[in-house]
């Protein structure tokens, strides 16, 4: 009897195998895709969300996308994973935003006599950040993606949440833009250069809106609902950005106490 593993080495064909030589053989965009979800149809997702809103738009109304598209909810969570990824850029010890928090946190620090040191806790407060953005960012988007009604009459709450996350991740994406270019940003620059980013995120998620659903309503109607949803997701955003920052400031006290 042969030993299944002697097989393998061998490079007989075991039962269950694959046969790559019709076409299963994995690709690098597979590998891509199992480690974060987007693969090249991902790209074309958010590429088509700039460039062609209204085909992604109806793309979400159907349940498998038309095969066409990456479900925006994953893509969403891709593009977060990035923005973790780039930690390095905007979490660095030398970097603007953790220059700036110094500035902010050190006063403050030096009047509480058994205050750890500022820097141990601003790197702790990055770490715990990191980790918990992500999450808090999925579940308050899809909670709110879920209650936005803008996308038309009859529309269902996960056709709401698919719609919602295809706007709300190209926030995601001006973002990691935005943390790429922080090492050439000066201190002075900071504050600068966060509001552009954020009025540009803006900008984007009307535009989105209003081309995605060209056609749909009234030209009155498409500007004052794609100023309302873009007001939601930055607000939001705002939100987000408060609770993950607020528990990485627990964390970070109870990981150096």
């Amino acid at each position: 009897m042969s030993c299944p593993l002697l097989l393998g080495l061998a490079g007989d064909k075991l039962d269950g195998d694959a046969d790559f030589s019709t076409g299963d053989r994995p690709d690098a965009d597979a590998l891509v895709a199992d480690l974060f979800g987007l693969n090249v149809r991902g790209a074309k997702t958010l590429a088509h969300l700039v460039t062609q809103p209204a085909k992604v738009f109806a793309s979400a109304r159907v349940n498998d996308w038309q095969g066409r598209y990456t479900p925006t909810m994953r893509l969403a969570f891709s593009v977060l994973t990035v923005f973790s990824l780039l930690s390095f850029f905007w979490a660095a010890e030398d970097g603007v935003l953790y220059q700036t928090l110094l500035d902010i946190f050190s006063e403050g620090f030096a009047e509480q006599p058994n205050a750890p040191p500022v820097n141990e806790f601003i790197s702790a407060m990055f770490v715990g950040y990191n980790f918990i953005y992500p999450f808090t960012y999925m579940l308050v988007h899809s909670l709110v993606g879920s209650l936005v009604l803008v996308w038309g009459t009859g529309t269902p709450w996960v056709a709401r949440i698919r719609l919602y996350f295809g706007v709300a991740a190209l926030g995601i994406a001006i973002s990691v833009l935005s943390i790429a270019a922080m090492p050439f940003i000066s201190t002075n620059m900071m504050w600068v250069w966060t509001t552009l980013a954020l009025a540009v995120g803006f900008l984007a998620f009307i535009f989105t809106y209003a081309r995605g659903m060209r056609g749909r309503r009234s030209k009155w109607g498409l500007l004052w609902r794609a100023v309302l949803l873009a007001s939601i997701v930055t607000i939001t955003d705002f939100i987000v950005a408060i609770i993950a920052g607020t528990s990485a400031g627990y964390w970070a006290e109870l990981r150096i106490a």
